[in-house]
């Protein structure tokens, strides 16, 4: 029995010490890619300075070009948007942007979906498992799921979700992007579903989702970031009607609401989008300039 027992401590021992190996391992690995979704996040979260920031999903990233807005208001703009995610993420991201310096705009592209309604909020946690321990990172984790505090314990947890990507992203990154904007070259060649809601449609909307959209409003008006919330064009739409709760923050907090959400100058132009819910380049261009002329207008006080 005591010679197991020699056995199993030293094993435990071991998987610890090959746990620890591993963590210093994929953290020099986040630290150092070359590129891809690592390189990106990365970037944002440790180096990125830029006056002008943009927050969202894939919608952000996709549809707003931050060289445009940097030539229309003539200060430094960089994309930190990220496909499949919102705010659950991007409150986290804010934080570790908060940490070395004081935005002077946030532009946030709402996507009902991962910023409104309800979801399984596990999955915006991968990309903040990362950097576990950062100022306000770790209350996020937990809110979303209690044993986090537990779990994050072994280091290899922090990384197992993304572990191809991040390898692929010290190896040979696949994805390029423009200070975080990923334009998308092709043309929609389908007639999508377009029926998005109808007046039956009823909205189960996420209390912990709509908190740290007021954390990220109440934070920013302490420190005088101005923010601005946007709702992009999307095919065929005619309702916004799942914007109530965020049209009733905006209302509260002073917030501009920027919402071409049902605009026809976009929605009704197959030609400007890349699937029923992204604009190609084409579009993209478009949307930003007159997403950048009405910022600037924001920016002036008009």
């Amino acid at each position: 029995m005591k010679k197991f027992l020699i056995k199993l401590v030293a094993f435990c021992a071991l998987l610890v010490v090959c746990d620890f190996a591993l963590g210093y391992v994929f953290r020099y690995l986040v630290s150092h890619a070359k590129g891809g979704d690592t390189g990106l996040n990365n970037k944002i979260n440790e180096q990125v300075t830029d006056s002008i920031i943009i927050f969202g999903s894939s919608r952000a990233m996709h549809h707003y070009n931050p060289m445009m807005i940097e030539d229309s208001l003539g200060m430094p703009c960089y994309n930190c948007a990220i496909d499949g995610n919102g705010i659950i993420l991007m409150y986290g991201r804010y934080r570790m942007l908060a940490e070395r310096y004081t935005p002077k705009m946030i532009v946030y592209e709402i996507t009902p979906p991962f910023d409104l309604l309800e979801s399984d909020n596990h999955t915006y946690l991968p990309n903040l498992r990362y950097y576990y321990g950062r100022t306000g990172v770790d209350s996020i984790l937990w809110s979303v799921d209690g044993t986090e505090r537990y779990k994050m314990l072994a280091q290899c947890y922090r990384y197992n979700m993304n572990i191809p990507q991040l390898l692929m992203d010290n190896i040979h990154p696949m994805q390029a992007d423009v200070k975080g904007y990923r334009p998308m070259d092709a043309t929609m060649n389908y007639d999508p579903d377009t029926q998005y809601e109808t007046p039956e449609t009823q909205y189960r909307y996420d209390s912990l989702k709509l908190h740290y959209m007021e954390r990220l409003l109440q934070d920013c008006a302490s420190r005088g970031t101005q923010v601005v919330f946007c709702a992009s064009p999307l095919y065929l739409n005619t309702s916004d009607r799942v914007y109530l709760p965020l049209k009733q923050l905006a209302a509260q907090y002073g917030v501009p609401f920027l919402n071409h959400y049902t605009d026809t100058t976009f929605n009704n132009h197959k030609d400007y989008f890349y699937d029923s819910s992204h604009m190609n380049r084409q579009g993209a261009t478009h949307y930003t300039q007159v997403i950048a002329t009405e910022l600037k207008e924001i920016m002036e006080g008009r």
